[in-house]
């Protein structure tokens, strides 16, 4: 089995690099879903349908992207904490 501080030391760069583009790509579709709520105030009947499906979608890569952050949050104070008690 790979030990963790083996595995972050060969590839911690690239999953920051990666977490960083995924970042970057959440706040990409949070603007994008802002736009689009805020073209939902002046859209016709025929168009409401098409941005409500486009603003879902943004809504749920965004909270994918918190949520994932999170994840990584927590991660980084368990393995604090576990390299502090060592």
């Amino acid at each position: 089995m790979i030990k963790l501080e083996n595995f972050l030391k060969k590839y911690g760069f690239i999953i920051l690099v990666l977490g960083f583009k995924f970042n970057v790509l959440g706040f990409f579709f949070y603007v994008e879903s802002l736009e689009t709520a805020y073209l939902l105030e002046f859209a016709g009947q025929d168009k409401i349908e098409k941005l409500e499906s486009k603003r879902q979608l943004y809504d749920a890569i965004v909270n994918s992207v918190l949520i994932l952050d999170a994840a990584i949050v927590l991660f980084l104070i368990y393995y604090g904490i576990r390299k502090a008690l060592k």
